[in-house]
């Protein structure tokens, strides 16, 4: 009789006191099941031999005694279950959210001896990173950046294309606006305007934008004048609005990661978009 014989297909069930077999599953990988008034056997269809043997109890119970038992249980490690709830942040932000118990029932959390991660090497590939950028503001709403991505492949189910981001350069807090068409990036603005002043109580000072034709319409470059909050980068200088450059790649490959993960289809990139800036500003510490 053979000495260890490996069971597939079975369930596992925490805090069980018995280990249960099917008889239909045994049955299905090609072997049959004996009962006998003082015991059982199992028997390979194939070679004819019996791979094992059990008793029966009291209890009218049937138990195999013979060989070793092993159960194996496959289980998430909970660093890698919360680096996917938290929309596959990187560790060492979850290690900062930890410390600073930015998140209300968050473990304490290791970093992984490997932190390859399959989804964001897909999500999160990128050729260079800007430089630092240097200085930054004293005080709310002091420089806010704000910067038009899109359009993406697909739509989203309202229709979709495009999204504008406005970050705060003093808090890293980040607003996002779904958009069809890039003209809608003004009144993207003046919503974003209205509620960030009445939140924090202070004005916008300066708008830090790129060239782009969103942003140099006639109605958004005299409002931005009458209020004198306009500011342009340089022209094909990317390195100028790093801030929301950077965000911008970070929101997408969250995003990516996140459908990727969980198999949702493309078309919720505005949803994963939301629920990844909704993330980013929560662990901001």
């Amino acid at each position: 009789m053979k000495e260890n014989f490996k069971y597939g297909n079975v369930l596992y069930v925490d805090g069980l006191k018995h280990n249960l077999l099917s008889v239909s599953q045994m049955c299905d990988q090609g072997t049959e099941v004996i009962f006998r008034s003082n015991g059982c056997s199992v028997r390979d269809l194939d070679t004819g031999e019996t791979v094992n043997k059990g008793r029966r109890t009291p209890n009218n119970l049937y138990i195999f005694e013979e060989g070793q038992q092993h159960c194996y249980l496959s289980k998430d490690d909970e660093h890698w279950l919360w680096h996917r709830r938290l929309g596959n942040l990187s560790f060492s932000q979850i290690r900062k959210a930890c410390k600073y118990q930015a998140v209300r029932g968050l473990p304490d959390i290791k970093i992984p001896d490997n932190v390859i991660c399959k989804s964001c090497q897909f999500g999160k590939q990128t050729r260079t990173n800007f430089p630092e950028k240097e200085g930054s503001a004293s005080r709310p709403l002091e420089l806010v950046h704000t910067d038009v991505c899109g359009p993406f492949r697909t739509r989203s189910p309202q229709g979709e294309e495009y999204f504008i981001l406005f970050i705060d350069d003093f808090s890293r807090m980040v607003w996002l606006g779904l958009m069809k068409h890039k003209d809608e990036a003004f009144e993207k603005f003046k919503s974003f305007k209205a509620l960030a002043e009445n939140e924090s109580d202070h004005k916008i000072k300066c708008l830090r934008s790129d060239r782009g034709g969103e942003f140099t319409s006639n109605e958004f470059f005299n409002f931005c004048e009458e209020h004198g909050i306009r500011e342009f980068s340089t022209a094909r200088t990317p390195q100028q609005s790093g801030v929301v450059e950077r965000m911008n790649i970070m929101v997408q490959q969250m995003a990516r990661a996140m459908l990727d993960e969980s198999g949702t289809p493309t078309t919720f990139w505005g949803e994963a978009a939301f629920a990844a800036v909704v993330i980013l500003n929560k662990t901001n510490v």
